[in-house]
């Protein structure tokens, strides 16, 4: 690796070079893998040239020579294929995909020198890859058979990486307002602005010149459109516009305890608060960003993962333009990849297997998002042999997760492969069965206030489903009433709320307290023994009970008051309290006190088991 220290000290040209050149990567990954399902498909071509073609000259600018060379070399390839002189094949596809893991590779190193510049970093040798790209480019130039139509190389489509906006003599030439030879004039004897010289030759007006500079200048706007900010920026807005939301709070609860008559007081109270949740709205809305990059990589991953098993596995991909927060993405991407590699290596079965079962020989995983309930959704779903209740049960006695003879329902069995350590597979690999980081994926969605519901039929295959909130950092949430403390349960997980009748309350020896409603019979949690408080009122019938969903169970939760629903400001409780059961943050009322928010799953464990 060639010495870079030199440039580090150009702090936003390299940090800019990193979020570019990453981006670029991702889309020739998954532009690649594009290529090798239409391989005579020119589009494509020129869609990978273009990216690897301005790596290469920002490469050069800031003297990282090994990226530049890798770059130009896989641009000399693409350029060939271009042109038509070779053909796109199987070998020319695993040459490319090898150099954007080099490019990978190499950007990884700069990123750790741009971090550290004394850190230690790997030497990347990339010959082999060179001397791959020479014997393809001697191999395929006598070969080629023109399957497509040659694309347009000439200077102007290869350095246009970042189209600039047409520059004047051309949108007037265009217009038909002045002539090629007029133009030429013009340009030939230019010491001054060139619609001056065309109007003072009188070829064309002074309105057609303000016209033409006109639609420049909106051109010029439109490559200007957005805007790179630092995300600690923007984390800082966040927060900002957090505090601001608590203020609105606390000011309007001010004048409503005051007694405050001033109509117009209360008018504009009225309109800061309006501004104040869509100043909130917006600030959220920036962090939103599509899950297509997280789809993206986990094509690349289904590819590798398939060849490596011996299987042919296509990924079928929906709702990749659904938003989510940036830093919920950041942390989704593990739980995928667990998922989506266990569905492929351990899901789908082997060709003849599948063939003697009447199913396609190519296996198929579906990757899908949408919006439900305020939730993200991302559901994986294979067509491959599902998960076997004898099987998995069989396995978890044998771990000691389960004791001989227990009744489990099918759910119940099925929610095993999430056990830590739990796996079906008869061999140890490098890509494991079913079951293996199971348990991660279970705790890092949770950990992003998030659950996984699976789903399987035997012989038919099995859907796991990721339910995501929109932002980690505002829920909207019920504020209850017990005794005198002040509660925050999520609306995500409240089906309704209810005063029962003294008849539907029935209670079972060491089983606590029953709700029947509509003929289902719940258990009821007192908050207030949960939480040692001393509530006003300990009759069901005479307070409220909230029927509340999580992790798969139903329950109803006794409280005395609903004080009303409102969005949320999260703060977390800091390390010391992380782990505590049953409370998943806090948030400051408008009244200026602190309140726990619930988790609804850790209290029903904490209740009921």
């Amino acid at each position: 690796m060639e010495d870079i220290t030199n440039i580090m000290d150009d702090v936003e040209i390299v940090k800019e070079f990193l979020v570019e050149s990453g981006d670029h990567l991702d889309d020739v990954e998954s532009k690649i893998l594009q290529l090798e399902e239409n391989p005579e498909d020119a589009d494509i071509i020129n869609s990978i040239f273009r990216p690897i073609h301005s790596m290469k000259g920002s490469a050069g600018f800031l003297g990282m020579k090994d990226i530049g060379k890798v770059s130009h070399e896989l641009e000399t390839l693409l350029d060939e294929a271009r042109k038509t002189k070779i053909k796109i094949t199987h070998e020319i596809i695993e040459i490319l995909i090898e150099g954007i893991d080099i490019l990978k590779k190499l950007r990884e190193i700069v990123a750790k020198k741009f971090d550290n510049k004394d850190a230690a970093t790997d030497v990347i040798d990339y010959q082999p890859l060179l001397s791959k790209i020479s014997v393809a480019l001697q191999q395929n130039q006598n070969n080629v058979e023109t399957g497509f139509k040659p694309v347009s190389t000439s200077q102007d489509d290869v350095d246009d990486i970042s189209p600039e906006p047409k520059k004047l003599g051309e949108i007037l030439l265009e217009s038909g307002d002045v002539s090629q030879e007029q133009l030429q004039i013009a340009l030939y004897e230019q010491q001054k602005p060139l619609g001056e010289i065309l109007v003072e030759k009188g070829i064309t007006t002074p309105e057609k010149v303000e016209n033409a500079l006109k639609i420049q200048s909106a051109a010029s706007k439109k490559s200007a459109e957005t805007v790179k900010v630092d995300t600690q920026k923007l984390d800082n807005l966040v927060n900002l516009v957090g505090e601001l939301v608590i203020a609105n709070a606390l000011m309007n609860e001010v004048l409503v305890n005051s007694n405050n008559t001033n109509t117009v007081a209360n008018k504009n109270l009225s309109q800061l608060s309006k501004i104040v949740k869509d100043m909130q709205d917006q600030v959220m809305s920036i962090r939103m960003v599509p899950l297509k990059a997280t789809f993206q990589k986990m094509a690349r991953l289904v590819r590798d993962v398939s060849i490596k098993a011996g299987k042919k596995v296509r990924l079928e991909v929906s709702g990749e333009e659904t938003e989510l927060d940036k830093t919920v993405i950041e942390e989704i991407g593990d739980p995928l990849v667990h998922i989506i590699r266990n569905s492929v290596d351990h899901g789908i079965e082997p060709h003849d297997e599948r063939i003697a079962k009447g199913k396609p020989a190519e296996g198929l995983v579906r990757l899908n998002a949408f919006h439900k309930g305020g939730n993200i959704v991302i559901e994986i779903e294979d067509d491959g042999k599902g998960l076997y209740k004898d099987k998995l049960l069989k396995k978890a006695i044998e771990k000691g997760l389960v004791e001989e003879g227990a009744s489990l329902s099918d759910q119940q069995i099925y929610n095993l492969i999430f056990a830590a350590g739990f796996s079906t597979a008869e061999k140890i690999t490098d890509i494991s069965g079913r079951g293996v980081g199971m348990d991660v994926v279970k705790k890092n969605v949770e950990r992003l206030r998030g659950k996984v519901d699976l789903s399987t039929v035997e012989g038919k295959g099995t859907k796991i489903s990721i339910k995501l909130p929109l932002t980690l950092a505002i829920i909207d949430g019920m504020i209850v009433q017990v005794g005198n403390e002040k509660y925050i349960i999520p609306m995500l997980s409240i089906e309704e709320s209810i005063r029962p009748i003294k008849e539907h309350i029935s209670t079972v020896q060491h089983r606590g307290e029953l709700l029947n409603i509509r003929g289902k019979l719940l258990p009821i949690v007192r908050l207030h023994n949960l939480y040692n408080v001393k509530p006003k009122k300990t009759n069901p019938w005479e307070a409220l009970i909230l029927i509340v969903e999580g992790e798969g169970q139903r329950c109803g939760i006794l409280v005395d008051d609903l004080l009303g629903q409102q969005q949320i400001v999260i703060k977390s409780l800091g390390e010391q309290f992380r782990n505590v059961r049953g409370v998943s943050g806090s948030a400051i009322l408008g009244d200026g006190c602190v309140s726990l928010i619930l988790d609804v799953g850790g209290i029903m464990n904490m209740a009921l088991n």
